[in-house]
C-alpha cells in the first residue's frame, strides 16, 4: 500500500534528532496532554450534570444551554436551576431511579458561590501557647540591675526596681561567670556565653534552675552594660514548649475537632474547654481574642483562637482546591478554562501569523526590485504603529471579544516573521533549480509553493514554538491590563490582576503564575529542541 506522505531522509533525520533530545520530546507530549485536557474542561469542572435521569427521561444538562422543561417545572424556576440543589430536594430523590453524574469539579468558570455555601469550610483553630518564662535586663559593672523586663517572675518577693538590686544576691554566681562579665566590661571580644544559674532562694517554681545567656560582643569599646537574657528549663529538661493548635469544624449543628494524620486527642477537660471557646468562634467573625489559660504538667499555656471568616477572595479548601477569586468564584475552574483560551489564541495567532508573514515575506523576496522596496517601506510604517492605543481604541468602538483581538493583534504579529521570509527567498530565488523551473515554463506560484517555499521552512519551523510563547503571554499582559479578553471570561491575567489588588490572597498568585510558567516552559522546550534538530550544525568544538 502506498503512503499517504512521504518524509524525506533529510525530514526524518531532524525528526529522529528531535526524538533524541528527550526533554523537548517529553514537553511536546505534555503541552499537547495539557491542551486536550483543556479542550475538556466542561467534562472535569461544570455545574451541570454530565448525564442525568429525571423521571424516566435522560439528557445531557452540560450540552444544554435550557433545562428540560420538567426539572424547570419541578425546581419551580423559568430559566435557570441549580442543578447541585436540585439533585439534593425531594422533587428529585423521592423517585429512587432518578440519577445523576457530575463532572469531578462541580463548579463552573462563571459561577458566582453564596457565602453560605462555605459555611461547611469555616474552620476556627483554637492555639494553644506556651507562656514561656523568659526576662531580660541589662548589668552595670558593679552587677547592679536596670531596665530589667519580665524578670519578677524567677524572684517574686523581690523589688527589682530597687536601686540596690544587685545579682550576686539573687543567683549563684559561679567563677566561670565573673570572669565572662568580667572581660566583657574590660572591652574584650568575646562569643557567646550560655549557663545554668540557680537562684540563691528556692521557692515553689515549676522550674528549679534558669538559664542565663550572654550575647557576643566585638570589643570594640568599654559598655557601660551588658544585656543579658534569662529563661527557665522547664520539666522534663525542656527549654522551650512548642505551639499547639487544634482545628474546629462544624457538622451538623455540633462542634467537632478536625483531627489532621498522628494527631492525638487532648485531654478531655482541655477538650470540653476548647470545644466551649472554638463554638464562640462560630457565632462570630473573629480574628484574634484572648481565651483560658490552660496549666499542666508540662506548664502553663494560654490560648488564642482564630477563624477563616467567610469572605471573597476564600482560600483553598477540600471543595475548592485552588481557593476562590475576589468574586466567589472556583479558582480551579477558571485556570482550566482558561488555559483553553490562552493555548486556543496561542495557536491560531501563531498559525495566521506565520501564514501572513510567510505571504509578504516570500512576495518581497521572490520578485524584489520596486515590489520588495515598496511592500519593505509599507511594513517599516505599519510596525511604527502604537499597538496597544490602536487595541484599546477599537475595544472601545467595536467592544472586546475573542476574535476581534485575534484579529487585531493578528495583523501585527507577522511582521518578525516576514523580515526572515524576505532573507530566504532573497538567497534561494538565484538558486539553479530556481532557474531551472523558469527554463521549464512553470508559473511563478509553482516555483514559489513547490520549489522554493519547501528550502525556506526552516525560519519557520524553528520560530513558531516562541510565536506560540509571545501569542500566549500577549494575551496574559493584555488581559492584566484590562485590554484582553471581555469580562467574565476565564483568564490567567484577569487572576493575575485580582492579585495585585487582594496581596494577601496567595493562591490568586500562586496557581496562575504556575499555569503560565509550565506552558510557557513546555512550549520553549519544544522549540529549542525544534532548534536543535533543524540546526546543521548541532556539534562543534574550539580548535
Amino acid at each position: 500500500m502506498k503512503k499517504l506522505f512521504h518524509l524525506s531522509p533529510l525530514t526524518q533525520k531532524r525528526l529522529d534528532r528531535f526524538r533524541r533530545s528527550r526533554l523537548a520530546f517529553w514537553s511536546l507530549k505534555l503541552l499537547v496532554a495539557l491542551y486536550v485536557v483543556s479542550l475538556c474542561a466542561e467534562m472535569i469542572a461544570n455545574a451541570k450534570p454530565l448525564l442525568m435521569r429525571y423521571e424516566g427521561e435522560w439528557s445531557f444538562p452540560f450540552l444544554r444551554a435550557q433545562p428540560p422543561e420538567a426539572v424547570l417545572k419541578a425546581a419551580g424556576e423559568t430559566s435557570h436551576v441549580d442543578y447541585r440543589t436540585f439533585v439534593e430536594s425531594p422533587a428529585f430523590t423521592a423517585n429512587p431511579k432518578n440519577f445523576a453524574l457530575f463532572a469531578p469539579v462541580r463548579y463552573s468558570p462563571g459561577e458566582t458561590l453564596n457565602a453560605q455555601d462555605l459555611e461547611k469550610d469555616k474552620r476556627v483553630t483554637v492555639a494553644l501557647v506556651p507562656n514561656q518564662p523568659i526576662g531580660r535586663f541589662n548589668l552595670t559593672r558593679d552587677y547592679k540591675l536596670i531596665r530589667q523586663d519580665s524578670c519578677e517572675q524567677f524572684f517574686p518577693g523581690v523589688n527589682l526596681r530597687d536601686e540596690a538590686a544587685n545579682l550576686a544576691d539573687l543567683i549563684e554566681l559561679s567563677p566561670e561567670l565573673r570572669a565572662e562579665l568580667n572581660r566583657r566590661f574590660l572591652g574584650e571580644a568575646c562569643p557567646a556565653f550560655e549557663q545554668e544559674v540557680h537562684p540563691m532562694v528556692l521557692r515553689a517554681f515549676p522550674w528549679k534552675s534558669l538559664v542565663l545567656t550572654l550575647a557576643p560582643t566585638p570589643g570594640d569599646a568599654l559598655p557601660a552594660s551588658l544585656r543579658i537574657n534569662l529563661h527557665a528549663i522547664l520539666p522534663g529538661g525542656q527549654r522551650f514548649l512548642p505551639k499547639q493548635s487544634y482545628v474546629f469544624k462544624h457538622v451538623g449543628g455540633e462542634v467537632e475537632l478536625d483531627l489532621r494524620e498522628g494527631e492525638a486527642l487532648p485531654p478531655e477537660a482541655l477538650l470540653a474547654q476548647l470545644r466551649t471557646w472554638a463554638k464562640r468562634g462560630f457565632e462570630k467573625d473573629i480574628t484574634a481574642a484572648d481565651g483560658f489559660s490552660w496549666t499542666d504538667d508540662a506548664g502553663t499555656y494560654y490560648t488564642v483562637y482564630s477563624s477563616n471568616n467567610i469572605r471573597f477572595p476564600f482560600p483553598p479548601t477540600r471543595r475548592h482546591i485552588f481557593g476562590l477569586d475576589g468574586s466567589g468564584r472556583d479558582v480551579f475552574s477558571r485556570i482550566l478554562y482558561a488555559t483553553r483560551i490562552a493555548m486556543s489564541f496561542g495557536l491560531l495567532l501563531a498559525i495566521a501569523a506565520t501564514a501572513l508573514g510567510m505571504t509578504v515575506g516570500a512576495i518581497q523576496g521572490f520578485f524584489g526590485g520596486k515590489v520588495d522596496i515598496v511592500v519593505q517601506r509599507f511594513t517599516e510604517i505599519w510596525a511604527a504603529l502604537p499597538f496597544l492605543y490602536i487595541m484599546v481604541l477599537v475595544g472601545s468602538v467595536f467592544g472586546r471579544s475573542f476574535w476581534l483581538l485575534l484579529l487585531v493583534y493578528g495583523l501585527f504579529c507577522w511582521i518578525g516573521l516576514s523580515y526572515y521570509m524576505r532573507a530566504e527567498f532573497l538567497r534561494l530565488r538565484n538558486r539553479p533549480f530556481v532557474a531551472a523551473a523558469r527554463c521549464q515554463g512553470l508559473s511563478n506560484a509553482r516555483i514559489i509553493f513547490r520549489h522554493v517555499l519547501p528550502n525556506a521552512l526552516t525560519p519557520i519551523i524553528t520560530l513558531f514554538p516562541f510565536l506560540l510563547v509571545g501569542a500566549i503571554g500577549a494575551l496574559v499582559s493584555l488581559d492584566f491590563l484590562g485590554f484582553g479578553l471581555p469580562p467574565l471570561t476565564p483568564s490567567w491575567g484577569e487572576l493575575l490582576n485580582q492579585a495585585q489588588v487582594y496581596r494577601w490572597a496567595w493562591w490568586l498568585i500562586l496557581f496562575p503564575s504556575l499555569a503560565i510558567f509550565t506552558v510557557m516552559f513546555l512550549t520553549v522546550m519544544v522549540g529549542e529542541g525544534v532548534r536543535n534538530a533543524f540546526d546543521p550544525k548541532p556539534f562543534s568544538k574550539l580548535q
